[in-house]
């Protein structure tokens, strides 16, 4: 198991090492990473809400919560009679 693991990485690495050194980028400067900082922010929060509200819709338009609350009905009735048959 731990060789199945650790191929990946192995790979990784040597991929790194076989790619070269990085390029040279410019350092951000800090005023303006925290000046776009409240928008990056603003616009991960609203790309957040769509993917919920998508999400939640998805879910409200599927047949899964019928049939989850219809299984756990049956599970739960199946069980009672059990619990009568064995304490009766």
């Amino acid at each position: 198991m731990r060789l199945l693991l650790s191929l990946p990485v192995l790979g990784l690495v040597l991929f790194m090492a076989l790619a070269g050194p990085a390029p040279a980028q410019a350092a951000p400067d800090l005023t303006n990473t925290w000046e776009d900082f409240p928008a990056k922010l603003k616009e991960f929060g609203s790309t957040l809400e769509d993917k919920a509200r998508a999400a939640i819709e998805r879910i409200k338009q599927s047949d899964l919560p019928g049939k989850t609350r219809s299984w756990f009905s049956e599970t739960f009735s199946k069980v009672q009679e059990k619990f009568k048959a064995t304490f009766s």
